[in-house]
């Protein structure tokens, strides 16, 4: 299971870096950097990086060893 989130969370972030460099173009037709930036926010692009990057460190077991350190941390006070 854990290999496959982490397959699908390395295919989610590149998708949405491939999609930013995609959107790059937009800068050509005029946006400003300013725009680009607030297209590249409101649209799903940022769901779909945060979702890879969520699935991805749970594939690597990241997130366990993060809480297992902060319930250690916080169980010894």
């Amino acid at each position: 299971m854990k290999i496959i989130s982490l397959l699908l969370g390395c295919f989610l972030i590149s998708l949405s870096c491939f999609l930013i460099v995609v959107y790059f173009n937009l800068l050509v037709i005029g946006y400003t950097f300013k725009d680009f930036v607030y297209f590249i926010i409101r649209s799903p692009i940022i769901w779909l990086f945060g979702i890879g990057v969520l699935l991805g460190s749970y594939g690597m077991g990241i997130i366990h060893e993060i809480l297992l350190r902060f319930k250690t941390k916080f169980s010894k006070r």
